[in-house]
């Protein structure tokens, strides 16, 4: 080994490149975002619809261009009992007359088994009607609401990410590259 490179010094340049790693690994692991399953901003609360009662709540909040998440709840009013095997639909219909949005909401991928839930790709921003129909064997029935859809924001979490993971490796490469006694030096 050369001078001022002991075993020490490279587990220590190893431990801080390791950590350097793990951080980066964090980083990129945290970077999926969050699926938003049940909950969300209430919209339609103890809504009569046919013979039961909807609750809808939508995420995100505000709601923007783009995956519009609906969560539904079908009740029986007098006893606030969820209603599970109902065929539901969800619509959301734009004020101007554009492209219509439909999808089944189901209990598939619900955090809440007795909830019906439904993801819809909102191509414009403006106001939205969105409307929640369900049939089954006592009937069917539907409500609706109006939504304000924002346009898309500027998703920075790429970028940053990407600038955080090319500081790292820069600093990796300085941490590991080997040092070369500087010229004039009299070692």
């Amino acid at each position: 080994m050369g001078r001022g490179q002991s075993t020490a010094g490279f587990s220590d340049k190893a431990r801080r490149l390791g950590t350097l790693i793990l951080l980066a690994l964090a980083l990129v692991a945290s970077a999926a975002p969050a699926q938003a399953h049940g909950g969300g901003t209430p919209q339609l609360v103890q809504a009569p619809a046919g013979a039961y009662e909807i609750y809808t709540w939508t995420n995100p909040d505000p709601a923007r261009v783009g995956v519009l998440h609906v969560t539904v709840a079908l009740v029986e009013p007098a006893t606030q009992q969820p209603v599970l095997n109902a065929a539901v639909q969800v619509l959301a219909q734009p004020a101007d007359g554009g492209q219509e949005a439909t999808a089944p909401a189901t209990h598939d991928n619900a955090a809440i088994r007795t909830y019906y839930e439904a993801d819809l790709e909102l191509p414009a921003a403006g106001r939205w009607r969105i409307t929640v129909a369900f049939d089954d064997a006592a009937g069917s029935g539907s409500a609706s609401f109006e939504l304000d859809v924002q346009p898309a924001a500027f998703n920075w979490r790429p970028v940053v990410i990407g600038a955080t993971l090319a500081v790292i490796a820069v600093g990796a490469w300085f941490m590991m590259r080997p040092r070369t006694p500087r010229a004039g030096n009299d070692e």
